[in-house]
């Protein structure tokens, strides 16, 4: 039976069984992806999945199960399991079935009907065809250590005991290559990704371009003396930094103590130059959604305005404890996964400096390009962070040379009061974590 027949089903043995709400999370996904080494295929793969996750509410407490398997004997399993796990719940965990909002928006660029035309073997095509041009870019590229194209399709679907039914299809396909570069027996890689749904928009020789010359250009890397001051952050490299420290903003993390930003909603937390917003209605958004995992319709919404903290990210359970309404930012990572805070398109809007011009404002300093080292080196509860970077060394406004073997540190929340200037080039990771290259005063860099 297919995902709607196996709700329907699981709905009636609910209903029979006199569980008070019950809700069903449904995902179907259709992947591939293939790796090129020098000119064949390395690793292919290619799956359908079909998932379905339950929920229940019994005497209060909330249960949980979960199958791969769409059955009559699936759902009986799924019916005792559930009821099992809410007997051993913690009444105090749980969360209401929401009845859904009164409209939900429509998100354009989630799904590329034409997208699903693309053979498997224009894929291939393509990955060997960027493998090629690495290999031609410059004889420094001694291999092109992996050169991947992949797709996806996933279909969401979520359905309730209060009326609740929505459904959701997105499709992706993404290109990244890694190389590594060697001149005089020193070695450097680099690497570069570009995911979207319009496979007319990947600009392979920017690709190849990026991951070569970022491999290349460090082969003539040193350290530099080190200070403490104004740096820049790339970027790619201040999207790095503001993934690890997300869960500072995530509500549910701050009412347990593990965010500074408890009770401080109103309060100026950055400089006025930061605003940090979370959208999940952009167009073509790498993470954007006409709804989240709980069925609350999504919304745009602004976190930090001008260096003031305007809401923190709230699921259903969060809003509930703080009094406020859903922000809509409660997701699961899969039908088995329970509900957790998650943003969507989250970012630092852009500046209004040309890029070249931001270098001639540091004067002199350093442009951090890659920061390592993210687990090990930070502390997303205290914000504390010291890393090992690459980037370039500038003096008089211009840049005069590539750097590396040096660490930048600092702290998080100090950092986001010392932004100064913010470039125009928004970059998104493909996680949504999207920033413009920045200044930044106060942060030290520890070299020769």
């Amino acid at each position: 039976m297919n995902i709607t027949e196996f709700k329907d089903l699981l709905f009636k043995k609910a209903e029979k069984e006199g569980f008070e709400e019950y809700e069903t999370y449904s995902m179907k996904t259709d992947s591939f992806s293939v790796t090129i080494f020098k000119g064949e295929i390395e690793k292919y793969k290619k799956n359908i999945a079909v998932g379905v996750g339950f929920r229940c509410i019994l005497n209060g407490k909330t249960g949980y199960a979960y199958t791969e398997d769409l059955s009559d004997e699936a759902a009986d399993f799924i019916i005792k399991e559930a009821s099992a796990n809410s007997e051993i719940a913690d009444p105090e965990e749980t969360a209401d079935v929401f009845e859904g909002c009164k409209s939900y928006p429509t998100v354009e660029g989630l799904y590329n009907p034409y997208l699903s035309d693309v053979s498997d073997g224009k894929k291939i095509e393509t990955a060997k065809e960027l493998e090629k041009a690495a290999y031609a870019y410059s004889e420094k590229i001694e291999q092109v250590t992996s050169c991947t194209v992949g797709s996806g399709e996933t279909e969401t679907l979520i359905a309730n005991s209060k009326g609740l039914n929505l459904s959701q299809r997105v499709n992706l396909i993404y290109a990244s290559i890694n190389v590594t570069a060697a001149d005089g027996g020193r070695k450097k890689t680099g690497s570069d990704i570009w995911a979207g749904n319009r496979l007319e928009k990947l600009d392979k020789e920017k690709l190849v371009k990026t991951a070569c010359d970022n491999a290349i250009t460090a082969l003539t890397a040193k350290t530099v003396k080190g200070y403490t001051g104004k740096v820049i952050f790339k970027n790619e490299a201040f999207s790095d930094i503001l993934e690890t420290f997300l869960q500072n903003f995530f509500a549910e993390l701050a009412q347990k103590g593990f965010s500074l930003l408890k009770d401080r909603e109103g309060e100026k937390i950055a400089g006025d130059a930061v605003t940090i917003v979370d959208e999940p209605l952009l167009k073509y958004g790498y993470a954007s959604t006409a709804f989240d995992s709980e069925g609350v319709a999504s919304k745009n919404k602004t976190v930090v305005e001008k260096g003031v903290l305007k809401t923190l990210l709230y699921n259903l359970k969060s809003a509930k404890k703080a009094g406020v309404e859903s922000t809509g930012n409660g997701f699961k990572t899969s039908y088995k996964g329970q509900v957790q805070t998650y943003p969507t398109n989250f970012y630092l809007k852009n500046g209004e400096l040309p890029y070249p011009d931001l270098v001639k404002s540091l004067e002199n300093g350093v442009i951090i390009t890659s920061v390592s080292g993210l687990h090990a080196g930070a502390n997303p509860v205290s914000g504390d962070f010291s890393l090992l970077s690459e980037g370039f060394l500038v003096e008089n406004g211009k840049i005069t040379r590539p750097a590396d073997q040096i660490t930048c540190a600092g702290n998080f929340y100090s950092l986001l009061k010392n932004i100064t200037l913010l470039s125009d080039d928004l970059k998104f990771s493909v996680s949504g974590i999207g920033s413009p290259s920045l200044i930044a005063d106060g942060i030290t860099i520890s070299g020769e």
